[in-house]
């Protein structure tokens, strides 16, 4: 037989085999067993997406498509991550209420609107670890820098230009390789050089710490260290106007998978993906990243910590969270059967899922209160704003979007948004803090003096507090013998700031003289709780030595 027709009959009886081979696999009653999904690498990435600018047919469809939600107003509780190119052409206070952003940087002048909701400005550092791979442990001579940097033509000029802004240091230090990665040693040295740089230019700017990708107990070592770590170098607690939390559910194993182990800690902490070498918890499964049970013992978690380190007076920031976990590849976007990424369950992160979760988070952070963890000026809250990310992104998080990034149209998840926070109404609810206690002397220790007395009063409602105020100081109970009045406006919501109001008690005579004070006293303003207005202080004039008796015994 021919040598080349016998080997066309080898190469024909080959391709009828793999062509027999893949019907088989491809056909009804013999299917190939499905595979494990490769494990996910989620990096927490806030670094803006690259979007086309919108053609001018889509900008007319944007502007006949949104119609003003007429119930919604800057809420100062609902905050958003939108990125400068997207609100250009989408205002986020009409269409989904919101009453502050931020997009992981510093602006001069910010984009957005800002004269109705707060843009909070975040400085970010830099400790070279990512150029090598992380693979440096943390000691305490590593470098770091600052961006903008610490001069007069760096953040000097921006902080000039946004007077009061709150500022946030950093933005996940704990996170290996991605994000600012900064040794917990380092951040303490980071934050001490930027809050004083931030305060000597704009003493009424207010400093928070850096989020961190979730609250573990590896991560709260991170932040023991970092706390540690400033007491000791500067000899007082680290100050912080406000704190901040971010809130993922993600397993902290060794790599890149989900949150990592957080820099600079003890290993053991970590708490891993349940599989086989970790099969009872503590451990985190792909099906818990929407868990509220968990979400809430983050947030408790927090709250305990502050507590312990005597911050419970601080008002608390979720300053990031929403669902990470990708939907793509789908066969069916109401009730898939399969999708890039099923949980444990075999379920996917699907629009409703991420909007249920979305929900059920508002429905635990609106009313979630503690007499013993919670803001004391904020009615005992947990958690005073909190923070969804994002408006729109092309990376991870898109699951979350709010808008479609093409359309600005609202995806279901911006809808359920729109929906759920245009149904709270306005509130404002102004509240007495403070009423210190006044000692005044005379030179020779028996004339008459002049005491100045002050209140602290802050609003606990949603919004911002903008017409005239009047606070009155009484020398009796009823109410009735007016000392003197001070008013205020612009006080903004969430117990985040404050307002001082003073006066002044002329001829007070040697002894104590208690007085009184009532926040909107010409009750021109409606508030939610009306009972939180009337304080109590006292002035005491030329005190005189205080003489314990003495017992004596025989014996």
């Amino acid at each position: 037989m021919n040598r080349n027709y016998v080997l066309w009959l080898v190469l024909l009886g080959s391709l009828i085999f793999a062509l027999g081979l893949m019907l088989a696999l491809t056909s009804p009653g013999w299917a190939a067993a499905p595979q494990p999904p490769e494990p996910l690498t989620v990096p927490i990435s806030a670094v803006p997406p690259v979007f086309l600018e919108p053609s001018p047919f889509a900008l007319e469809k944007v502007s006949s498509y949104f119609a003003t939600v007429a119930d919604l107003f800057p809420n100062c509780r609902y905050g958003i991550a939108a990125w400068s190119n997207l609100l250009l052409y989408f205002d986020i206070v009409p269409n989904l209420g919101t009453g502050w952003y931020l997009d992981f940087t510093t602006h001069w002048t910010p984009s957005g609107p800002t004269s109705e909701a707060e843009f909070v400005q975040m400085v970010r550092l830099h400790q070279g670890r990512a150029l090598r791979n992380g693979t440096d442990i943390c000691g305490p001579d590593y470098a770091f820098t600052v961006s903008p940097s610490l001069t007069e033509g760096g953040l000097g000029a921006i902080v000039a230009a946004n007077p009061g802004a709150l500022w946030i240091v950093g933005n996940e230090p704990d996170r290996v390789v991605s994000q600012d990665d900064i040794c917990p040693q380092q951040y303490a040295v980071a934050y001490h050089n930027v809050y004083h740089f931030i305060k000597s230019h704009d003493p009424t700017a207010q400093i928070a710490n850096a989020g961190l990708v979730e609250v573990t107990p590896g991560r709260l070592q991170y932040l023991d260290i970092v706390w540690d770590t400033y007491l000791e170098k500067y000899g007082v607690p680290m100050p912080v106007d406000v704190w901040t939390m971010h809130i993922y559910i993600l397993p902290e194993g060794p790599g890149e998978s989900g949150a990592a182990i957080a820099l600079g800690t003890d290993p053991a902490l970590a708490i891993q993906l349940c599989d086989f070498s970790h099969p009872i918890p503590p451990c985190f499964r792909y099906a818990d990243h929407d868990n509220l049970d968990l979400f809430k013992a983050q947030v408790v978690r927090m709250r305990e910590w502050m507590k312990r380190h005597g911050q419970q007076h601080k008002p608390l920031a979720l300053s990031e969270y929403s669902i990470l976990y990708p939907f793509e590849d789908y066969d069916d976007p109401v009730n898939p059967t399969r999708c890039y990424l099923q949980d444990e369950n075999g379920k996917c992160f699907t629009p409703v899922r991420v909007a249920s979760f979305m929900t059920r988070t508002f429905g635990y952070l609106e009313p979630a209160t503690d007499a013993n963890l919670g803001y004391p000026a904020d009615g005992y809250r947990l958690v005073q704003q909190w923070l969804w990310f994002s408006l729109a992104t092309g990376r991870v998080g898109k699951a979350s979007n709010l808008i479609d990034p093409g359309t600005y149209a609202l995806t279901l998840q911006g809808r359920t948004w729109q929906n759920y926070v245009g149904a709270i109404p306005p509130a404002v609810n102004l509240s007495l803090t403070w009423v210190p206690t006044v000692v005044g002397r005379s030179p020779n220790g028996t004339d008459p003096v002049t005491a100045a007395l002050s209140a602290e009063v802050v609003n606990n409602g949603n919004i911002v507090m903008t017409s005239m105020v009047t606070v009155t100081f009484y020398n009796d109970q009823e109410l009735t013998a007016p000392i003197g009045s001070a008013v205020f406006s612009g006080l903004g919501g969430c117990a985040r700031r404050s307002a001082i109001v003073t006066t002044t008690w002329e001829n007070l005579e040697t002894g104590a003289h208690p007085f009184w004070v009532k926040v909107d006293s010409t009750e021109m303003v409606t508030e939610t709780l009306e009972t939180d207005n009337v304080g109590q202080g006292v002035v005491i004039v030329n005190p005189f030595d205080v003489f314990l008796p003495l017992t004596l015994r025989n014996g």
